[in-house]
């Protein structure tokens, strides 16, 4: 019976090593955002770009996440406060010094290299294509870590011609 056990204890393992290797986990930790950023009403209602506000992802690997600058490019806190209580938060970072400390939502595993600016100006994709489920968030996605997964990266690399060797993304 111990062996059993044992067995279904390793298989467990296994299972989760594979699952995280090739990408079949796609989400993980649970994160509390300073401000819950209402994705729908920026991108949809006001029409707002993704690269408005994630400067980086024309010029770097990285997308970054907005600056406090960013969001005073567009709000006027002082007209706004009362309107709705993440926006009081939003207050607290007008005259300070520091940034917004948002958390990453969107990861790549360690030994994945991913330039946000190869995609974006080399290969002209639109950010919805790998972020699909942005707009229609409310709030950060059920406030879990997403994982891009490998399979979504082989199918669009396959459907558009771009390099499927694994050594290209890799490390």
């Amino acid at each position: 019976m111990r062996s059993i056990g044992l067995v279904v204890v390793v298989l467990v393992i296994v299972a989760g090593a594979v699952a995280v290797v090739y990408g079949v986990a796609t989400r993980r930790g649970t994160v509390v955002q300073p401000i819950a950023f209402n994705h729908a009403v920026h991108v949809q209602q006001a029409s707002i770009q993704c690269i408005e506000c994630h400067k980086n992802a024309r010029t770097g690997a990285s997308a970054g996440l907005p600056s406090r600058t960013a969001c005073f490019d567009c709000h006027n806190i002082a007209e706004e406060e009362g309107t709705n209580p993440e926006k009081a938060k939003l207050a607290a970072f007008q005259d300070g010094n520091a940034d917004i400390p948002w958390i990453r939502i969107a990861v790549t595993k360690p030994d994945v290299f991913f330039s946000h600016r190869r995609h974006v100006v080399a290969a002209v994709l639109d950010c919805l294509e790998c972020h699909p489920e942005q707009p229609m968030l409310s709030a950060p996605p059920a406030n879990t870590q997403l994982v891009m997964t490998m399979t979504a990266c082989i199918e669009c690399h396959q459907r558009n011609g771009a390099s499927t060797d694994c050594l290209a993304c890799h490390r």
